[in-house]
């Protein structure tokens, strides 16, 4: 088995703009951070589920489960492209060792600082949608809350990129989780989007062209 985070085909939709450009692409939609906040606040936990007797664990077959993540933390710690970091969740998974949060935060801290997926170019690949990757599976697989250095990483991510439609939707994604944004990212996204306005690409073209002057593009989430 092999990790695929960070490949944006996966999970996003069509950017119709840029459909019209380049087919092969997709890119992140400001619905995801979205939708994901809303599964978390409203559907049922679907998390695997484990018995104790005695001090020990043992998951639905009987098997005893180990929580000594401290190896495996290393491991990903020392990874120098985040597909490898992957792997080190997917061997966790094969030898009963259950990714905690401390876990899934190293994974998420070398997906953002990782020279990149994986040691040649990746077509489509993608930090942020990797991230949102290792979120969904942590809530999902696990039923582990992604705390405020979690999201941090994928602010900061969203920051490093540019990206600050994103990185307004992600900070009401998080308020809406009841985790508070670092003051000093959402001060670094709002410069992102200055410096975006100021050199006139705040705005895609192709919209920019039908709407008018005074169109407050936050106002409309775009």
């Amino acid at each position: 088995t092999q990790s695929t985070w960070g490949h944006s085909e996966c999970l996003f939709f069509f950017d119709p703009v840029v459909q019209k450009k380049e087919q092969k692409y997709r890119t992140p939609n400001t619905m995801f951070a979205t939708r994901y906040a809303v599964r978390a606040l409203s559907r049922p936990l679907l998390a695997r589920s484990y018995s104790e007797v005695v001090g020990k664990k043992y998951d639905l077959f009987g098997y005893e489960v180990s929580t000594n993540t401290t190896p495996y933390i290393e491991k990903i710690q020392k990874t120098q492209y985040y597909d490898d970091a992957g792997e080190v969740i997917v061997a966790m998974n094969l030898n009963n060792t259950p990714p905690d949060l401390t876990t899934y935060n190293a994974l998420l801290e070398r997906i953002l600082n990782a020279k990149s997926k994986q040691s040649s170019p990746v077509d489509g690949e993608n930090r942020f949608c990797a991230m949102m990757d290792v979120l969904e599976e942590m809530d999902h697989r696990y039923g582990i809350r992604p705390d405020a250095q979690s999201w941090g990483y994928v602010m900061q991510e969203l920051v490093t990129s540019g990206d600050f439609r994103m990185g307004w939707l992600c900070i009401e994604a998080m308020r809406s989780l009841g985790v508070e944004p670092s003051a000093e990212l959402i001060a670094k996204n709002e410069e992102n989007s200055s410096k975006a306005k100021s050199s006139g690409v705040d705005f895609p073209p192709a919209l920019r062209r039908s709407a008018p002057e005074d169109f407050d593009t936050k106002a409309w989430g775009l």
